[in-house]
Parts: structure tokens; sequence; C-alpha cells
């Protein structure tokens, strides 16, 4: 007995006929005869009445065909139950991170790295409105990044992992450093460079508010560039607390930050993860999302 002779046994009885049998599984009429024959002949009963119309199970061979059928169903659970299992145990996550989290995801992966020898991490760098779009198309399953409660939104799940607030950044020369906070009034003659957000050039408008002669002069989403303009060419950028504290300790040592005088009530700035609303969130992403909140809560100046 074999898993092909109850397959065309099955397709007999429910086509009625050899003939037919033989044409769904692309087969020769004498074929089909021949491997039920066989089955007959080793179980010692008569599956089917043979007619000029067709065929017609037996009252054995009704008995015959629910065990094959049973038998059948079984294969197809335990060809879906293993295909489940190796799914699970792909070691693999497509990541879609803003600049600023790059040290993390890679230290995360590292540490992962041993648990998971052959774990797989692809990550894509982009700006806010690029990582929700990666998510929101399927093309990562996780997305990291900086946003404010107005820009949640229900398409996707929303999964804080830090909260901070915005800082304005400068280097050691620039006299702001002195103030214990910032406001528009004290700012003249600024030149601004931003990450590119909404929220952040929300805030940077504000803050430009008060004086004609501040200005931006870069937006972009490349964290050094940033990191450059404001080191070697004395402008100011703003940014999260917590990714001032994830650059590198050579930036960090050039670089001063002073809290922003909160202008609303949605200056808080949440670090977080995203994901579909609509797909169950695989084990790796959260495997993987728990070992990065360990990390950036470790460096988050709220941890201290």
């Amino acid at each position: 007995m074999n898993i092909s002779q109850l397959q065309y046994l099955i397709s007999a009885a429910q086509c009625g006929s050899f003939t037919k049998a033989a044409s769904v599984h692309h087969l020769t009429v004498p074929t089909i005869s021949q491997s039920i024959k066989q089955l007959e002949e080793e179980i010692d009963t008569t599956i089917f009445h043979r007619t000029k119309k067709g065929v017609v199970p037996t009252a054995e061979g009704e008995l015959v065909l629910q065990h094959a059928a049973a038998i059948l169903n079984n294969l197809d659970h335990m060809h879906h139950d293993l295909l489940s299992l190796k799914e699970e145990h792909i070691e693999s996550i497509t990541i879609s991170t803003i600049p600023g989290l790059v040290p993390q995801v890679v230290q995360a992966t590292l540490e992962l790295m041993h648990t998971y020898p052959a774990l797989k991490v692809q990550m894509i760098e982009g700006d806010t409105q690029t990582v929700m779009k990666h998510v929101q198309d399927g093309y990562a399953n996780m997305g990291l990044l900086s946003y404010s409660k107005s820009q949640q939104n229900t398409s996707l799940k929303w999964v804080p992992i830090v909260k901070g607030n915005a800082v304005l950044i400068m280097n050691t020369q620039s006299p702001l450093r002195f103030y214990k906070t910032i406001s528009p009034q004290v700012l003249k003659n600024e030149v601004f460079v931003l990450y590119k957000d909404e929220h952040i050039e929300q805030i940077a408008h504000h803050l430009m508010s008060a004086s004609d002669g501040n200005r931006i002069s870069l937006i972009t989403n490349n964290t050094d560039a940033l990191c450059q303009m404001v080191v070697k060419g004395n402008a100011v950028t703003i940014a999260p607390d917590f990714i001032v504290t994830s650059l590198s300790s050579i930036y960090q040592e050039q670089l001063v930050t002073v809290p922003i005088h909160q202008f609303t009530s949605d200056g808080t700035a949440i670090l977080g993860r995203i994901t579909r609303t609509d797909e169950t969130i695989p084990k790796m992403v959260k495997e993987f999302t728990t070992k990065l909140t360990d990390l950036v809560k470790h460096i988050s100046p709220q941890s201290e």
C-alpha cells in the first residue's frame, strides 16, 4: 500500500469512474485500474463493484475509503505542521530603521547571534516616512523610528521602547551651551541642520520664529552629515536625547546638548517599534525587540 494508491482510490470513488480518475492524475485507465486491483489483493477486499457505467464502492470499500481519506488528511496536516515548524525556525529578519539607531541594531544582531548563529538581519535605513512605508508595504518585518504621539496611525502597531525629550545640539564652542533650556528668544542668526522628520521640523520652525536671522541650511537623514555640520560648521541641530546618547563617543565628546523648552504637550519623543496590524508578530521580531530594548534603555538618559 502506498500514498498514490490511496489517492487513486479516493479519486475513483469521487469520480465514479476509473476513466475520470485517470484523467485527474494524467495517467492511463489501465494504470489506475491495476493500482487499485493490487490494493484490493493486498488487503483481500473488493473495494469497488465494476459496472459498464463506472465503479461503486462496496460496503467494505466504504470502510476502506474512510480510512484512506483519514490517512491522506493526516498526511496533509503533517506537511502543514512541518512547514510551519521550518518557517518558525527561519532565523532571518528585515528591519527598516532611522539612521540614528544603526549602532544599536548592529549590537542587538551581534548579541542575538550567540543564541542564533545562523541569524540573518537585513537592515534598511530611511527617514520616518520611509520606515513606515517599508513596514506598511510588507518590505520589512519591523520598523524602528522616533515619533510623537500625533504621528501614530491605526494602520500600524506602535510599541514604545523608550521615551525622551527633544534637545538642541551644538558644538563645545557655542555660547548656547551655557543655557539651561533653549527658547526662541535666545536664538538669533543660528544655522540649523535638521534630520528629515515632521516632528523635528515643527520644533525647529518654532525655535526659529523669534528671529528672521535664523535659517535652515540642510535637511537630511544622514546622521553623520548632521554631526559634521554641527562640529565643523558651527550649526545647531535637534534630536531626541536618546538618539544623542547612541552617537559614537567621538561625536559625544565634541557635542553639547541643552533641553528645549517644550511649547506643546506633544513634546515627548518616543523611540519605538512598528509592525503591521494585520500580521502576527514573528518570534524573531519579538526577540530582537527585547534585545534592542535592553540596549537602548541601558544608554538612555532616563536609565541613569
